[in-house]
């Protein structure tokens, strides 16, 4: 059943008007499904903003926009913090020394699918997690150079704004290769790709013949963890987002400029890169230097 479905049939149960509905009658709505149990607080959202779509298209005021409204919105929240005895956790960076041991797991263990994954999973942080960049990307997008690995995303979620397709360079150690651990093995994973039988244009982190979804670095990092046996910190959990800030404040915490966060991130403010992705308390670790000092001068 529908968002809109749901809450016009309670309506009718109790004889309320659903179109449009005091913001009372929506007020009821949530302590409904709060009674069901069923409905966690981070979810209550697909449940009411169908609701206010259809009144913003009949020509009424959302209902869910009354600041009385707003305010039961965080009751229902701490009462399900009652519920399960905490808040939820928060979503947290993920640590550069997680994925420096997800760099060591894969230079030495010989099993091929997890060589593939901890490939895809470090290119994506790399690539500070652009969405969907390491899922999409093919053995033609990743070439290494004397400067460094080149790649670009030739489908991208801003390409119909656009026009283009987004292409930049990841430098290599300034001594060389052989200073660049994640680089090295990168490099070694693509020629074995190739060597193997993939083609130019196959996804260069799926299995020969198939194809990946846009959210598949979720599922790798759930598979690293598992492998190397981390979980995160006391109220903290890894999702995908972890990535791509844990990126953000690696970087940032060894002095990378916030600029030049913001570019490989595809922000157009810093303020969107250290209000949402930096986590300012990182501290600058060994780790962090081996993934980004590259973007440090002399």
């Amino acid at each position: 059943m529908g968002a809109w479905d749901r809450f016009a049939s309670y309506c009718a149960d109790r004889h309320l008007r659903a179109l449009p509905a005091d913001y009372t009658t929506v007020a009821g709505y949530v302590g409904w499904l709060h009674a069901r149990g069923t409905v966690a607080h981070g979810s209550l959202s697909g449940y009411l903003a169908p609701l206010d779509t259809l009144h913003e298209l009949a020509g009424y005021e959302p209902p869910t926009r009354n600041p009385i409204f707003q305010r039961l919105r965080k009751g229902y929240q701490r009462l399900q913090a009652a519920i399960v005895g905490s808040m939820p956790a928060v979503i947290g960076p993920l640590p550069a020394a997680v994925m420096d041991r997800a760099l060591k797991l894969a230079t030495t263990d010989p099993i091929a699918a997890k060589r593939r994954t901890c490939a895809g999973l470090l290119t994506t942080f790399l690539m500070f997690n652009r969405p969907g960049a390491a899922a999409a990307m093919r053995a033609v997008d990743c070439v290494f150079g004397p400067e460094g690995l080149h790649v670009q995303q030739a489908f991208h979620k801003s390409e119909t704004l656009t026009g283009s397709r987004v292409a930049f360079t990841i430098p290599v150690h300034p001594l060389g290769y052989q200073h660049d651990p994640v680089l090295c093995f990168l490099r070694s994973y693509r020629a074995d790709f190739l060597a193997a039988g993939g083609r130019l244009f196959s996804p260069l982190f799926a299995p020969l013949g198939a194809t990946l979804s846009p959210r598949v670095t979720s599922r790798w990092l759930e598979q690293v963890l598992t492998w190397l046996q981390v979980a995160p910190p006391v109220g903290v959990k890894w999702r995908g987002k972890s990535i791509r800030s844990g990126a953000a404040s690696a970087a940032n915490s060894i002095g990378v400029p916030l600029p030049v966060v913001a570019a490989y991130m595809e922000h157009k403010e810093t303020a969107t890169t250290a209000r949402h992705y930096v986590d300012a308390r990182t501290l600058p670790m060994a780790a962090a230097w081996a993934f980004f000092g590259r973007y440090i001068s002399d």
